[in-house]
């Protein structure tokens, strides 16, 4: 029986859609003679997760596990801004390093464009940090076969990741969003598990310090416990290798049972096969009930406008969330040219205009959810390297959905007729900006 066939979630559907994952991944794997992944993709049990979708709380995770780390720390970024936000947790890896704890920072050189010497702390303190395809070509690592890396500027690293040991304790404890993640009389379990923190919040001020509805953009973010964090050191330590990261003995990570979330985690590169992309798209065919989507960068190809289309013919219920005004206007201008055939169809489009939105959320039948850094658009596909998590689970889905509902509250729905009714002016700009859309 095809996967598309079963009930999102189950048992056999987890096995069907890996099977047929695994098949995208030897494809896959033809197109790339330097590989990012080690194995292919799957389901791992044994997992607990909180949402967190307050961008203050994701930073006090952040700091709270890079301070409790004992035996390493691998950070993975595209923005790593100088700012206060960015200053708290280069310090806090600094003071990491310090202590002893194998420290690695991986950074994308134009996300994190700014003043190199930033980061001394943390290489002074004994940490390792490195440049991700840096814009200068002089700065180019040497590469273990011997010669230069390629200079290929286009080709970003877009993922957001933190990885490290946390108390065991943090797993088994009940937790309400909001908690402080290390209370002061936090017990003093001395037996450690892998944790994970990854979304779509680059390191910066509007998105980890400011208020909620006050200046702070909407996005995701999700920490994680259990056996796919260690999957999640994996991939990190397999882009560590490809951007040349030094080599160094790096401590292994305990991953104990810590729930009952099954997580598959997802990553990508610039190549023919995406196989985030293909999930992404598998998973809106298989949709039985309803679709929500929020998506900062929302430019999508053919193949993905026809598979929501069918949903909201299909269920009546698909909810796409862009932003009112994109921190990129041209994209609102190219994505807003493609609405006419989704409307039509009878996708509800709604716009965000409490902040800026900038999360990559996925919930399909309520029961299996997307986070990570990956948009709905050419330039996540063809020519970032991402990092998603697939949690199944109606459990950990509840909370997202209740904050997408808060969203759609602060949004204003947009119609066919007022894109069609749009001035002329806009439908010539908007035009123009989507002929170049493979490039956005």
């Amino acid at each position: 029986m095809p996967d598309r066939a079963r009930k999102l979630g189950t048992a056999d559907w987890r096995a069907a859609f890996e099977d047929r994952l695994h098949a995208q991944a030897r494809l896959a794997r033809l197109g790339h003679w330097r590989s990012v992944s080690r194995r292919p993709p799957r389901f791992v049990d044994g997992n607990q997760a909180h949402y967190l979708h307050d961008g203050r709380l994701h930073l006090q995770w952040m700091i709270a596990a890079i301070e409790r780390a004992v035996r390493r720390v691998d950070l993975e970024i595209y923005i790593f801004k100088q700012d206060a936000a960015g200053t708290q947790v280069r310090d806090a890896l600094a003071r990491a390093a310090a202590r002893g704890v194998h420290v690695r920072v991986l950074y994308d050189s134009i996300g994190s464009a700014g003043d190199l010497s930033f980061f001394d702390p943390i290489v002074q303190a004994g940490g390792h940090v490195v440049e991700f395809n840096p814009v200068a070509p002089w700065r180019l690592r040497m590469s273990r076969i011997g010669r230069t890396q390629p200079w290929l500027p286009a080709y970003r690293d877009h993922r957001k990741l933190l990885v490290c040991d946390a108390p065991l304790c943090w797993a088994r404890r009940p937790y309400t969003p909001g908690d402080d993640p290390a209370p002061a009389d936090e017990c003093v379990d001395e037996n450690r598990c892998a944790l994970a923190i990854t979304g779509g919040r680059n390191i910066g001020d509007e998105y980890m310090t400011h208020p909620l509805g006050d200046g702070q953009w909407r996005d995701c973010g999700i920490v994680m416990f259990g056996p796919v964090a260690c999957d999640l050191a994996e991939m990190f330590d397999a882009m560590w290798f490809h951007a040349e990261g030094p080599d160094t003995h790096v401590p292994r990570l305990e991953a104990p049972p810590a729930g009952n979330l099954a997580i598959l985690a997802l990553s990508s590169q610039p190549g023919f096969i995406n196989l985030l992309q293909w999930s992404l798209v598998r998973l809106t065919q298989q949709v039985r009930d309803e679709l929500r989507v929020s998506c900062a960068y929302f430019v999508p190809t053919v193949r993905w406008r026809r598979a929501l289309a069918q949903v909201a013919q299909r269920t009546g219920r698909c909810a796409l969330l862009v932003p009112m005004e994109s921190d990129v206007p041209i994209v609102d201008a190219a994505s807003r040219h493609l609405w006419g055939r989704l409307l039509k169809a009878g996708v509800a489009i709604y716009r965000y205009a409490a902040e800026v939105l900038h999360e990559k959320t996925y919930i399909y039948d309520r029961t299996v959810t997307v986070i990570g850094s990956s948009n709905l658009d050419p330039r996540s596909f063809k020519y970032n390297y991402e990092l998603s998590v697939v949690v199944v689970g109606q459990t950990f889905a509840e909370p997202v959905i209740e904050w997408h509902e808060q969203d759609l509250s602060h949004s204003e729905r947009y119609t066919l007729d007022a894109w069609r009714a749009r001035p002329l002016w806009q439908k010539v700009t908007d035009w123009f900006w989507s002929l170049l859309r493979s490039r956005l």
